[in-house]
């Protein structure tokens, strides 16, 4: 089943195990009971990279609803201009749904608007195709991924 919105926020229960790993009990120091409004500070200047990272393992629920916070950064004047935010946002799902299937496609439906604001939008990133490769190319792998 596809969600259409986003999941609610994460309970300890939903962070289970992300003592196992350094980066991600990082994350839950700081996004642990938060909304993604006040998260958005954490995915600027380049931090998104490290966001990205701490999103791909960490448990499902926590991912489920912390990536939203990302996607809406994404969605900012702030993310004007950070190439380095866009890309790893891409490459995140793609990578997340291979690592853990059907942890994306869950949440497809409702992240599919963010994913073609990102996708058309490679320009408003500054991301050169040359450097980052073509975000459709990233929009279609993640669709085909989650069977779209």
């Amino acid at each position: 089943q596809r969600a259409t919105a986003a999941p609610s926020n994460p309970t300890a229960d939903d962070w289970r195990g992300c003592e196992t790993d350094l980066d991600v009990r990082d994350a839950h120091r700081m996004m642990f009971g938060k909304t993604n409004d006040q998260i958005q500070s954490l995915f600027h200047s380049g931090s998104s990279i490290s966001r990205a990272s701490e999103l791909l393992f960490m448990p499902r629920k926590a991912f489920q609803y912390h990536v939203f916070g990302f996607a809406q950064y994404l969605m900012t004047d702030a993310a004007r201009g950070e190439s380095d935010s866009a890309s790893p946002f891409l490459h995140l799902l793609v990578n997340r749904e291979k690592r853990d299937p059907t942890s994306v496609l869950h949440i497809y439906g409702a992240l599919e608007p963010y994913i073609e604001f990102v996708a058309s939008r490679q320009d408003y990133v500054d991301a050169s195709p040359h450097i980052y490769g073509n975000f459709g190319d990233l929009q279609q792998e993640l669709a085909s991924l989650c069977g779209r």
